[in-house]
């Protein structure tokens, strides 16, 4: 008859099934096993007797290892009960083989006056599935040995509306003074311990992760109220749908690197016997002062100061009396100068010193005077006092045309004449004659 339901054998039905079915009598006898339940047993070098018996011991556990024992077998718990099973998880190890894992499905036959006469298990192949946890399992073990023993500070943070901790490590209480269980339990200490002017970058960090890697450094305080600066790798980690879920990162305290850091990069700018800026950091802010000259009206004077006959204290007294002397000189020209102003050491007994933002060049002339006389004040170097002066050349600019080096120039060549015309007086380039500069 057209559109009738073919008449499919029962056995063909479950052999078609990629799940693995096998039907027990009331006695554990297996009845049928279906074409993928007799693959598996073949695979295993397992079998089943004519009597329905297994020809090779099986030994069963639970998802926890642990033997299953024998009325607690999924089949015989339904037999026992009536009970349905559903996803139970089972390893079946048959001799020295390694174990199978399959998820375990049951259900009881019934006869028509209801009595328990059999059950049907479906077992589901989860040995992949079930490795690749245990895969995990095992490198998340490892990373976790790994870092509770690190002297880094690691951790995973959750990103969002309401991010916190997820991980962190023991190093965060060498670091910063603070447990893990801290962190945990109040994620805004995080932002606590955070200078203010970071606050708001650790805040988008937790809002919204990165999109890549990133190194990023922080200033925070330790318990103890010390400020550090700490480095951080951060990485990404996305959800199934490319969303950053979380971050994960590694922290060090680099405030000793910083320090080294700003060590350096002071000495490469300033002079090491007074402290004082060298010339490439005046030339500097030269420029920055020429700048600001352009875009706003005013007057901007360079002094250029000589020692007079330095290399005679070098001689008769030695250079440690020479270098003590340059020491004090640079002590005084810095508390007579306004903190507007920067001095600097060019070099041997040189100095030179920018004098921005007057309001008319005349001024430029009376704080050389005063430095004249500064200057000019009895130094005791342990040997009695010691009276030495200096020339100053001057060189200014109302428009700020002339470059830096340019202007330093000027003052330069103001501060020979100087020289030239009796020492410990001041020249200003601009009085010079005609065809004496530069």
């Amino acid at each position: 008859m057209a559109g009738a339901t073919p008449d499919i054998p029962y056995a063909q039905l479950l052999d078609a099934l990629e799940v693995a079915v096998v039907a027990f009598d009331r006695e554990g006898r297996v009845l049928l096993a279906n074409r993928r339940a007799r693959e598996e047993f073949e695979r295993m070098g397992e079998s089943v007797t004519v009597e329905g018996a297994f020809t090779t011991p099986l030994d069963l556990i639970d998802a926890h290892g642990q033997p299953i024992r024998g009325r607690d077998v999924p089949s015989i718990r339904t037999l026992r009960t009536g009970e349905v099973l559903r996803d139970f998880v089972m390893g079946v190890r048959v001799g020295d083989a390694p174990v199978e894992w399959s998820m375990v499905s049951t259900s009881p036959v019934r006869d028509p006056d209801d009595s328990i006469v059999g059950v049907i298990c479906a077992f589901t192949a989860v040995t992949q599935q079930r490795r690749a946890e245990e895969a995990v399992r095992a490198s998340e073990e490892r990373f976790r040995l790994l870092a509770e023993n690190a002297a880094d500070v690691v951790y995973r943070v959750l990103v969002g509306p309401s991010p916190r901790f997820d991980y962190i490590n023991p190093a965060i209480d060498s670091v910063l003074g603070y447990s893990p269980e801290e962190f945990y339990a109040d994620p805004g200490v995080v932002l606590r311990v955070t200078h203010d002017d970071d606050v708001e970058r650790v805040r988008k960090l937790g809002a919204v992760g990165v999109d890549n890697a990133e190194t990023v450094q922080l200033r925070m305080t330790r318990r103890d109220g010390t400020m550090i600066w700490t480095e951080h790798r951060i990485v990404p980690r996305r959800d199934a749908n490319g969303a950053v879920e979380s971050l994960e990162g590694i922290a060090r305290d680099v405030t000793a690197l910083k320090l080294k850091e700003a060590y350096l990069s002071h000495r490469a700018l300033h002079d090491p016997l007074t402290g004082l800026p060298n010339r490439v950091l005046l030339l500097d802010r030269l420029e920055a002062s020429l700048a600001r000259l352009r875009r706003h009206s005013g007057h901007l004077a360079v002094l250029y100061l000589d020692l007079d006959r330095f290399k005679t204290v070098n001689d008769n007294l030695g250079h440690d009396a020479g270098d003590r002397l340059l020491q004090v000189v640079a002590s005084r020209l810095q508390e007579t100068l306004r903190p507007s102003d920067s001095v600097a050491r060019l070099g041997g007994d040189e100095f030179a010193a920018i004098l921005p933002d007057l309001g008319d060049p005349i001024e430029a002339e009376h704080v050389a005077e005063r430095l004249l006389n500064v200057v000019a004040g009895p130094v005791n170097l342990g040997e009695g006092n010691l009276v030495t002066t200096v020339s100053i050349g001057i060189a200014g600019t109302s428009d700020g045309s002339s470059s830096a080096a340019e202007l330093l120039r000027r003052a330069d060549f103001a501060m020979y004449s100087a020289k030239d015309r009796g020492r410990a007086r001041v020249e200003h380039y601009d009085a010079l004659r005609p065809g004496d500069g530069p």
